[in-house]
Formats: C-alpha cells, structure tokens, sequence
C-alpha cells in the first residue's frame, strides 16, 4: 500500500468584513433623512393662548375714546376741548398707557364733520400714529 503523502494546509484567516463604506452610507442616509423631514412645531411655538388659572389678566374693561373734529378744525376728546397739537397727543399717550396697563387695545372712534378741513384729520391722525393706536373706526357729521 501506498503511502499517501500529506500536504499541509495553508492557513487560512479568519474571513473579515470592511464596514467603512458602510458608515459612511450610513451617515449619508442620515443626513438625507435629517434635511429632509419637516418638524412639527411645538405647541409651546404654536400662537394660541391658552387659559390660565392665576389670576393675572384684568378685568376692566376700557372704553373707546371718542375724539370729535369739528368744522372750523376743533379737536375734542372726550368732550375736552383740546387747545393744541401737544396737549392732544399728551391726551392720547395717556390712553394707550391705560389700555396698555389694563391688557386692552386701544379703539379710538372719530366723528369728523364733513366740511372739516383735510389738513388738521391728518394732524389727527399723525398724533394717534406717533403714539402707537392703530384701531381707528371714522364716522361723519354735520353740524
């Protein structure tokens, strides 16, 4: 009988496995996935009041101040004759502080005579500009 030779097996290593370009298209389909989804808004973002128990906000509530222009160019508020354009705006400052304080906005109605002059709406309405009323409701008259 033949006597069988025996070639020695090379030694194989153990099989691995390259998992670079497997992280890498990982965090490129992370990344895709991150750019391109939409995220919901928080409801702390959302621009809704909600009610509150504490007590804070106020009760009062405050009137329109009724401003009336007159034909030969007469300013009243609240049925005070107003003697100029300084005393007028002072008059309305005090108004938008008011409402500001109660948490209210601020609602001027203007009764204006038809035959008033142009010139002296415009001051009036320069005057509620510069002191920030910007809820305005304009009605006519005749004297």
């Amino acid at each position: 009988m033949a006597r069988k030779k025996r070639i020695p097996a090379e030694e194989l290593e153990a099989p691995a496995l390259d998992i670079s370009s497997l992280i890498d298209v990982s965090f490129l389909l992370l990344i895709y996935f991150l750019v391109s989804s939409t995220l919901e808004p928080r409801e702390s973002d959302l621009s809704m009041e909600l009610p509150t128990d504490s007590g804070t906000s106020s009760n009062i509530k405050i009137d329109p101040l009724k401003i009336r222009l007159t034909q030969n160019g007469e300013v009243s508020i609240a049925d005070q004759v107003m003697v100029n354009d300084a005393a007028m705006e002072a008059e309305l400052s005090r108004y938008k502080e008011l409402t500001d304080a109660t948490g209210n906005k601020p609602l001027v109605i203007i009764s204006a005579d038809d035959e008033s002059k142009q010139q002296r709406f415009i001051d009036l309405m320069n005057a509620l500009a510069r002191v920030d009323i910007t809820t305005v409701t304009l009605s006519g008259f005749k004297e």
